[in-house]
This record gives C-alpha cells, sequence and structure tokens, in this order.
C-alpha cells in the first residue's frame, strides 16, 4: 500500500472554527482572536477556509511564523485564490501570516514585546515552542492555537524563508524519520511537492523537539518544513516557485485536478552541513545556488579589507550549495556556506 492510499477520505461537512462555519463548497477569510495589547487592542490571525463538495484530506498551511517572511504569505494567499471550494476535494484551513506581531514588526521575533520584557517573553521563537502552552507567554500561547488548528488537520505545510542575508533553494526539510509511520508520509507529501531539494536528516535544528513540523508529526499529522527564497523579500520568479510547489501538494493529495509541474532533478541529500567565519572580512561566493559540488571545491572565501584572501570555505566532500549568504561582509561565527550532503 503506497501513502496515496492512506490519505484520508473525511466525510463532506461544514468546517468549525472558532464560532465561524464554513459550508461545503464556500471559502471564507476569518480573523481569529489571538491577544490583546495594552492598550487594548485585539490582535487576530488571518485565515482563509476552503471546504471542498467532496470527500478528502484536511489540508492546514501556515505561513510567516517569522514575520520577514513575507514571501510565504504571498503564496498562500495566491494558492487560496486559485482554489474553487466547489470543485475541491477536503478542506483547507490556511493561514498567511501565523504570527501578527512579527509580521508588524517585519522581524523574525515580536520586537516589541521582546524588547519590553526579554526574559518573560523566552521562549521568543514560536516556531520552537510546539505544541506551545495555552498558559505560557505569548510565543507558546501562539504555538497553542496553531497547534490545535493543525491537529484537526490530516497533513500540515509549514512554508518559511531564512532570515535577510541569507537564500535558499525550494527546500522540502523532513522532520526526522525516527517519527515512524507519520514521517514516512511526510516523506511522501514532499516527493509530491516536488521543490527539486529534499533533505532526511537525523540531527540538527530542523528535527529537534519543539520545532512545529517535528510536534505535528509526532502527534499524527505528517508535516515538513519548506523553505524558499531570502527573508524580506517578494521577489516574482520566488512566488512563482512556490505556487508551483502548493499546487502539487493539492495534486498529489487528490485534492484538486491537474498535472504536477515537477522539478527536472531531485535531489535527496541525508544532512545539511553549514560552515561559518572564523575571521571576518568580505564574502566571495563561487557556485550558483541549487549546483552539485564535488569533493574539494572552492564554495567561497573572504578577503579582509586590503584585499588579502583570509579564509577559504571548501566542499568537504559531494554536495548541492543549498543556501547562500547574501550579505557582502561577514563576522566571527556568521554563516557563509549551506551544502546539503548526498
Amino acid at each position: 500500500m503506497s501513502a496515496r492510499d492512506t490519505v484520508p477520505k473525511l466525510p463532506v461537512a461544514p468546517i468549525a472554527i472558532e464560532g465561524h462555519t464554513v459550508a461545503p463548497g464556500k471559502s471564507a477569510r476569518l480573523a481569529l482572536d489571538f491577544c490583546e495589547l495594552a492598550d487594548g487592542t485585539r490582535i487576530t490571525l488571518p485565515a482563509i477556509v476552503a471546504n471542498g463538495t467532496r470527500p478528502g484530506p484536511r489540508l492546514y498551511i501556515g505561513a510567516t511564523i517569522h514575520g520577514d517572511e513575507v514571501v510565504g504569505a504571498a503564496i498562500v494567499a495566491k494558492l487560496m485564490a486559485e482554489v474553487d471550494a466547489a470543485a475541491l476535494a477536503g478542506c483547507i484551513v490556511a493561514i498567511p501570516v501565523q504570527h501578527p506581531l512579527a509580521f508588524q514588526a517585519d522581524h523574525r521575533f515580536p520586537l516589541s514585546q521582546f524588547m519590553k520584557s526579554p526574559l518573560d517573553q523566552s521562549p521568543i521563537d514560536t516556531w520552537a515552542c510546539f505544541p506551545g502552552d495555552a498558559g505560557g507567554n505569548l510565543s507558546q500561547q501562539l504555538a497553542a492555537k496553531i497547534f490545535g488548528l493543525i491537529k484537526q488537520s490530516s497533513f500540515a505545510l509549514d512554508i518559511h524563508t531564512p532570515t535577510r542575508g541569507g537564500r535558499y533553494v525550494p527546500i522540502s526539510i523532513l522532520p526526522g524519520m525516527a517519527l515512524g509511520a507519520d514521517a514516512e508520509r511526510a516523506l511522501w507529501l514532499a516527493e509530491q511537492v516536488s521543490s527539486g531539494f529534499i533533505v532526511k536528516g537525523d540531527r540538527g535544528m530542523y528535527v529537534s523537539r519543539g520545532i512545529q513540523c517535528v510536534e505535528a508529526t509526532a502527534a499524527g499529522v505528517p508535516s515538513f518544513t519548506f523553505e524558499i527564497g531570502e527573508g524580506g523579500r517578494l521577489e516574482p520568479h520566488v512566488l512563482t516557485e512556490g505556487l508551483r510547489c502548493m499546487r502539487n501538494a493539492l495534486i498529489g493529495l487528490g485534492m484538486i485536478a491537474g498535472t504536477r509541474q515537477e522539478a527536472p532533478v531531485v535531489h535527496l541529500m541525508r544532512d545539511f552541513f553549514g560552515m561559518r567565519a572564523s575571521k571576518g572580512g568580505l564574502l566571495y561566493t563561487h557556485v550558483k545556488l541549487g549546483d552539485v559540488v564535488e569533493k574539494d571545491t572552492l564554495v567561497a572565501h573572504t578577503e579582509n579589507v586590503y584585499g588579502d584572501v583570509v579564509e577559504r570555505f571548501i566542499a568537504p566532500e559531494r554536495a548541492v550549495f543549498v543556501r547562500a549568504t547574501t550579505l557582502s561582509t561577514v563576522s566571527t561565527g556568521e554563516r557563509t556556506v549551506t551544502l546539503g550532503l548526498l
């Protein structure tokens, strides 16, 4: 039996979310209550719900849990504008901006809350706070609210960009295969997305407990992290590629009609290998993002302000250049190159 055979076909029925009801064949834009600011202003999560007329899975799509991940919000908005609920199998609950306060700050994190009370607002990264705590700080409460939507779903897609100064290929990062059958189903969904780059690692940040897709998969909702583009930038070609990938997910799940547009080549990588500067200087990158590099390839180097080469970044083995640093200068400890090991 393939993973496709295990995609649920939930019966057609109205969807109830926090007092809102969306009938079969209808789409709705909702505002889900989140928190209150000191002046009494209520902050809400924007939600787009499409409820189909045929049995199928329930899919959660979330973006912009970090406020500078603007292209994710655009991908979700454009995708949901294309969805015809009258022809949809299953239902979609999409949150284009999962952290409105961080989005307002145009920053990874909600700076006003963090600067006001750094200790009370730690941990600050909602993405790493799952499954959350309804009685915790702002980040933990938000994670708990989002997780409540995820737990009602059959699958979940988590859309990101790296922070400013970093650029990813469109890449699907799995939650860790130690999570068993649901991790295998997450791999199957990543294959449907066909981003062209899949990381199937077992260590590091992306497979740590507390991360959104890891906790979703552990709770029985197959999910993975989808990274694309660069933080703070809204570029038409990145938006187009992100839409291709998300449409592929809907087609693969049997939710919409069509033929998936597959990447010409798919690189399945076993892990990330990151390199950081030990010396400060100007960063020169020699390899095109997405290229395969052989062992001992010079991927990048740094020069000091006098023009002397101070550090070289060499591929330790055959790999794919998956994340570039777009900053022109780096200091000690800053990321210069990220490879996906083949």
